[in-house]
């Protein structure tokens, strides 16, 4: 399959609006409640822990298929394009008229395709992160932080790769940065 078919593929994938959906399924427009953001975390408060949770999953899912088939296929360097494609289609997708998520669960989803060794760390700072704060930003923020680090020891040829993803984290997180650094930001128990 050629590396066209497989960006088409990944960005339609990655643009399906699944906490719109989800929202949808329970009456609920999730763009026009909470913080507007079609994520696990605004779901979450909105709907409850279950619809959140298959948010979730469905949103690490549609990062983790595409990344795993273009292994088949395509040489690495192919696949982290279309890793970053995936990722960027949940933050805009065009069903949405390009106003999507932040990312971190499909990115998640894209990295546990690639190698899943690599989530260890960066997933128990996330943990510890949130049981401390209950916050998920932060937690996603600094997980995501941990990404070149660890592949810099692991995996050294992916480390630009690893960084490309935790600056498109903090940019999708800038207005929770500011709120955290203001001190305003939603604990996810509000």
């Amino acid at each position: 399959m050629s590396l066209f078919l497989f960006i088409a593929f990944s960005y339609l994938l990655g643009s399906i609006p699944f906490g719109k959906l989800v929202g949808k399924k329970y009456g609920v427009d999730i763009q026009k409640k909470g913080s507007g953001n079609i994520g696990f975390t605004n779901t979450l408060r909105t709907l409850g822990w279950k619809p959140g949770v298959i948010v979730l999953f469905l949103d690490v899912l549609k990062g983790f298929i595409p990344i795993k088939l273009a292994l088949e296929f395509l040489p690495l360097n192919q696949v982290l394009i279309i890793g970053l494609i995936t990722i960027l289609a949940h933050i805009f997708p065009i069903w949405l008229k390009f106003k999507g998520g932040k990312g971190a669960a499909t990115g998640l989803g894209v990295v546990l395709a690639i190698n899943p060794l690599i989530v260890i760390l960066p997933f128990i700072v996330f943990l510890i992160v949130l049981f401390k704060t209950k916050i998920v930003s932060l937690s996603s923020i600094l997980g995501t932080m941990c990404f070149p680090f660890v592949s810099y020891l692991m995996f050294p040829k992916l480390t630009v790769f690893y960084i490309a993803l935790f600056i498109i984290t903090l940019w999708t997180h800038r207005e929770n940065l500011a709120r955290l650094i203001k001190g305003t930001e939603k604990r996810i128990t509000e």
